[in-house]
């Protein structure tokens, strides 16, 4: 019995895989004929997307950011700050979308964050909201707020993966053992039991 639960549960978590991948390579290539044509607008937006398709130790991540990045210096160059911010939060925030117990891409994040907080001051600057003499305060605003530790407590994370993979075994055990009055019961209650954790645990995480 639990080698069957155990299998149905591999071949859930390598199907998702395999989904997760094959978006993230679709939205990766994508965003490469659309830089071909120089539409850097839905570029972005595919190589966005594909960041947010998470796997661990995936090229494409890389790729992905790598595309973002020469892009938001592509209109730093060009003079449109408010085009390079686009692309430099697209990457500080698919990496920060994407963690649980750690949060990947802590480097790239620091980067992003001084880029993020040099366009913001130009920006101000350029509009007269600020004068030159306070935009270094200025910027320490910026990335004081931007580094303020956001990250989930570990905790409670390990809570929400502990009340989701429970809830899909409740599932399957009870398919599996749907013969007799016990079997339906506990597999009902676990049910419970694990889905308000995993909803508690997300909303406290």
């Amino acid at each position: 019995m639990i080698k069957k639960i155990g299998l149905v549960i591999l071949i859930i978590f390598s199907v998702l895989v395999l989904r997760v991948l094959y978006l993230q390579i679709s939205h990766y290539l994508e965003g490469e004929e659309y830089l071909a044509q120089k539409n850097y607008k839905l570029a972005m937006r595919e190589f966005d997307t594909s960041m947010h398709f998470y796997l661990p130790f995936s090229p494409y991540i890389e790729r992905s950011k790598e595309r973002l990045w020469a892009i938001g210096e592509h209109f730093e160059k060009e003079g449109k700050p408010d085009w390079a911010l686009l692309a430099y939060s697209s990457i500080r925030s698919a990496f920060y979308a994407s963690r649980s117990l750690y949060t990947p891409g802590k480097d790239e994040i620091k980067r992003c964050d001084e880029k993020i907080a040099s366009l913001n001051v130009k920006i101000l600057l350029s509009e007269g909201s600020i004068k030159e003499e306070d935009s270094e305060a200025e910027k320490e605003k910026h990335l004081y707020v931007m580094r303020t530790d956001r990250s989930p407590e570990p905790l409670w994370a390990i809570l929400v993966e502990l009340g989701f993979f429970g809830w899909i075994g409740s599932v399957i055990y009870t398919i599996y053992r749907f013969d007799s009055r016990k079997n339906i019961l506990y597999g009902a209650v676990s049910f419970g039991v694990f889905f308000i954790l995993w909803i508690f645990s997300l909303l406290n995480a």
